[in-house]
């Protein structure tokens, strides 16, 4: 007789808060009882519900703030719903290619915005690079992936390109999913700095009213993270998910390819 298939309960318990999420028992901006209640509620350990709530915050279902409470998030019901869809397939070569698709249009979009920005909307950055500088010291690596979404978030409005807005848009919520997976394992600190880093040169290159600059830093950032997502795969085919602390390599690729174009769970929550 074979053996019986381990019970995991923290997936168990995501599983059917994602469910009552998408079937609107909890409403985005809905917060979630206290821990003890919820723990109270499934019979489980406080480590069994953080590990639960972790991978909801992982997938972008819900937001955790220390001393505040878990909120669940604001989120397009259908295009989330996509999104678990695609996501369950993804594989390492469809991976790549949302990093092909992100380094034509965000290097078009920083290119754009770099251009029609005011003042005012460049002095907007400061505070989510403040944000993220903190994660960095802190070494919290889902926090920080929030926050480098974000950035990136602005971004596209201040290209003021209705089309190519929309086409970032489309592919957000797989940019975010796939940013928080790669952060949560990374389990040393030099992933983050290194990122803040490229974020802290694009956010001087835009200032500096560099837009061909601009784009080539936001190309080779996002490059930085294929190589990180790479060696994610890499390690996985290996039987381990920890990466394992390396110097990245600046690798200055082909100039970016935009840049010519532009040139010329349970009821009573």
């Amino acid at each position: 007789m074979g053996k019986l298939p381990r019970v995991n309960l923290s997936d168990i318990i995501a599983d059917n808060i994602h469910q009552d999420i998408l079937d609107g028992k909890l409403k985005p901006g809905d917060r979630l009882p206290p821990h003890e209640v919820l723990c109270e509620r499934w019979g489980v350990s406080r480590v069994t519900l953080r590990e639960a709530l972790k991978k909801l915050d992982t997938k972008g279902l819900i937001e955790i703030h220390q001393g505040r409470g878990t909120y669940v998030r604001d989120f397009n019901k259908d295009l989330i719903e996509k999104q678990f869809e695609f996501h369950s397939l993804l594989g390492e070569k469809t991976i790549i290619q949302l990093f092909e698709a992100r380094k034509i249009i965000e290097t078009a979009l920083v290119d754009l915005a770099t251009q029609r920005i005011t003042e005012e909307e460049i002095d907007s950055f400061d505070s989510i690079l403040k944000d993220m500088a903190e994660t960095v010291r802190d070494g919290d690596p889902l926090r920080f992936a929030r926050y480098d979404f974000k950035f990136h978030k602005m971004i596209g409005p201040l290209a003021k390109n209705d089309v190519l807005l929309m086409m970032q848009e489309k592919i957000q919520f797989l940019i975010e999913s796939q940013q928080r997976e790669m952060f949560e394992y990374a389990h040393d600190s030099n992933p983050l700095k290194s990122s803040f880093q490229d974020h802290q040169e694009i956010y001087l290159t835009m200032r500096e009213r560099n837009a061909a600059g601009a784009a080539e830093k936001m190309y080779q950032h996002i490059k930085h993270m294929e190589n990180r997502v790479k060696l994610f795969y890499t390690n996985k085919k290996k039987g381990t998910n920890q990466q394992k602390p390396q110097s990245e390599s600046k690798d200055m690729d082909t100039k970016p390819p935009a840049a010519d174009l532009i040139d010329k769970d349970r009821r009573g929550y």
